[in-house]
């Protein structure tokens, strides 16, 4: 039995996504894209009139995929170590997967509507979310810090995995590849507690690091 046909538009909007992040949007055209999933570029306008309209598709399936990572916490009986590693690698395949959204935003201007709607309370719930993790970290006696000051550490971390890809490709794009660069981002963000985790807990996450499906 052949494997289901995949929608039209939904090729249209795999390509798109590969080119832009490849090539950025501003150097990819709608002929471009056409030409990539075969079609005339008339075919493309059919089902989306305007490059940006294809920019406001992917960034309503970027928005999906934040929220679904939004609603991960941790279990009562899991392993909280390999949970959060869990976590930090659903937003590394996200940043690999939407990085031209993160990087492209002078090359289109203003974002589209739902991300102007929803980034300032992505960012606040994303800080919720890794004091949760981490605050669950102190709970269970994993991580020696005080609570006091577990805001500035959420901070902090959430500025190295936001922007670790971004920093790694611009000292030197050539020599540090996706799946390199997620795991130096993952690993840097440890340097911020490391020193404060139990010496078990600390080996336990590099070794999660190592085994994680980092990108996608």
């Amino acid at each position: 039995m052949s494997p289901p046909r995949v929608k039209t538009r939904d090729r249209i909007l795999t390509a798109a996504l590969r080119l832009f992040n490849e090539q950025r949007f501003g150097s990819v055209s709608t002929a471009a894209i056409a030409a990539e999933v075969g079609i005339a570029e008339g075919n493309l306008w059919y089902h989306f009139r305007s490059k940006r309209a294809l920019l406001d598709a992917i960034s309503a399936d970027f928005a999906e995929a934040i929220e679904e990572r939004l609603r991960m916490r941790p279990s009562d009986a899991g392993d909280l170590i390999e949970e959060y590693v869990g976590l930090l690698a659903c937003m590394q395949r996200e940043l690999h997967t939407f990085r031209f959204i993160y990087r492209d935003r002078a090359d289109y201007g203003e974002s589209s509507p739902i991300i102007l709607d929803h980034i300032g309370g992505w960012y606040d719930r994303v800080h919720e979310q890794l004091s949760i993790y981490l605050g669950a970290m102190i709970d269970r006696g994993l991580l020696d810090w005080p609570r006091v000051r577990l805001g500035d550490l959420c901070t902090n971390a959430l500025l190295i995995l936001r922007f670790g890809l971004e920093y790694q490709r611009e000292m030197d794009p050539a020599a540090v590849g996706d799946l390199d660069s997620a795991r130096w981002t993952v690993e840097r963000h440890l340097t911020l507690f490391e020193d404060r985790l139990d010496p078990a807990a600390a080996r336990r996450f590099h070794r999660a690091i190592e085994q994680a499906d980092l990108q996608s």
